[in-house]
């Protein structure tokens, strides 16, 4: 399977996050040093705070995606599912 029928696959954007997450930090490295050396400062300043708040944003998304599939796994080995164990919890609240 090629990397672009990977990618274009239902959930192949996970695949994207590292080569995201290295572009980010390259722009935010780049208008880090243009506000250091006084290119634009004000400009350059409010975009290094963008660049980091996305790196701070895709951290928690990939953290909580991290936390979904294992809590998935987790229930799926667990032998009951969700829903067994909520209608096992409404007939404890009438009995």
């Amino acid at each position: 399977m090629s990397m672009i029928s990977q990618i274009l696959s239902p959930g192949g954007g996970i695949l994207l996050i590292p080569f995201i997450r290295g572009v980010i930090m390259c722009l935010f490295a780049t208008t880090t040093t243009a506000f250091l050396c006084g290119v634009a400062r004000i400009h350059m300043a409010i975009l290094s705070f963008l660049a980091g708040c996305l790196l701070l944003s895709i951290s928690f998304f990939v953290g909580e995606y991290e936390k979904a599939m294992s809590n998935k796994s987790r229930g799926s080995s667990g032998g009951a599912s969700s829903s067994d164990s909520a209608a096992a919890g409404e007939r404890a609240k009438t009995d």
